[in-house]
């Protein structure tokens, strides 16, 4: 009953399903394989997935509007057809992408700039911005749990509108926010806002606000610092390193014992109840961190 109720299975993770690697039948398959995995929650975005881009380059191609919400409503029927209440999360790149893929959808027709003509691939040019944001997203709306905009800078005046332009039709609607790495806050912000940004976020009703590849930016600035003072300082900057884990032990962060933290100690336990507790071959009770990395209480 644990795990068919998901207390046990569905990690908080968010999976990025692109714009679906293909049609309504590779949407309804991709959530199908992203639910076996555990995700709790899957993202769609609304561009043409064979000329994919990550939101903040140039190059986007949107699908009509129509199309894209029967991927949303493949992706649904996935989690119904698997009896689980996994999210399916929505967003529109109109803010940006200048190239549609038809105008066979009526919702589209206002943005499409007919006197420009189509691209050498036959694509329409539209023009985007806040105003196709908010008509996609209120058509979204009905077919996903939470609803958002890909955004080129942080901006509250902005996200306020895109919100006030979904809640007017759909009040409530559930938002997302991509306090992205992609912008220079600096340049775009004060230090005071900045330091109010997801608070306000959330009062407007983004309920969900992350930061794509911050880990990406940690990782690599975290091993460049230790690189650069192993190269000054040798073993000192990595002791330094070390103290900090320590000390960091008292709020939570786990990872000081490498080999605990990947779970040397789970067959250790397997391995005993197999033998029935006799086993002479366990890694974690002879190993060095058992031996120096207990707390001096110990």
């Amino acid at each position: 009953d644990r795990v068919l109720s998901g207390e046990t299975w569905f990690a908080p993770i968010v999976a990025d399903a692109e714009a679906g690697f293909g049609g309504p039948l590779n949407a309804f398959e991709i959530m199908k394989a992203y639910i076996e995995a555990g995700a709790a929650g899957v993202h769609f975005e609304d561009q043409l997935a064979s000329e994919k881009k990550c939101g903040h380059l140039g190059g986007k191609v949107l699908i009509p509007t129509a199309a894209h919400i029967r991927n949303l409503n493949a992706a649904r029927l996935a989690a119904d057809v698997m009896g689980v209440p996994t999210l399916v999360i929505a967003r529109t790149d109109a803010e940006a992408a200048k190239l549609l893929t038809s105008d066979i959808d009526e919702r589209d027709r206002p943005f499409v700039d007919y006197d420009a003509g189509r691209t050498v691939e036959g694509f329409y040019q539209v023009r985007n911005g806040l105003e196709p944001c908010i008509a996609r997203a209120v058509a979204y709306a009905p077919h996903c749990d939470l609803i958002w905009c890909e955004t080129s800078k942080p901006d509250l005046e902005q996200a306020r509108r895109f919100a006030e332009g979904v809640h007017k039709i759909h009040p409530g609607k559930l938002l997302a926010y991509n306090c992205s790495p992609s912008f220079n806050w600096k340049k775009n912000l004060d230090d005071a806002t900045i330091a109010k940004f997801q608070r306000e976020l959330g009062a407007m009703g983004y309920k969900f606000q992350f930061i794509t590849l911050a880990g990406f930016h940690q990782l690599n600035f975290g091993m460049y610092e230790l690189a650069r003072g192993y190269k000054d300082r040798q073993m000192a900057a990595y002791s330094q390193l070390q103290q900090a884990e320590f000390a960091a032990e008292a709020q939570g962060y786990t990872a000081t014992k490498h080999q605990r933290e990947v779970g040397t100690g789970y067959f250790d336990a397997v391995s005993l109840a197999i033998t029935g507790g006799k086993s002479s071959t366990t890694a974690m009770k002879e190993s060095t961190e058992h031996a120096q990395f207990k707390p001096a209480a110990e």
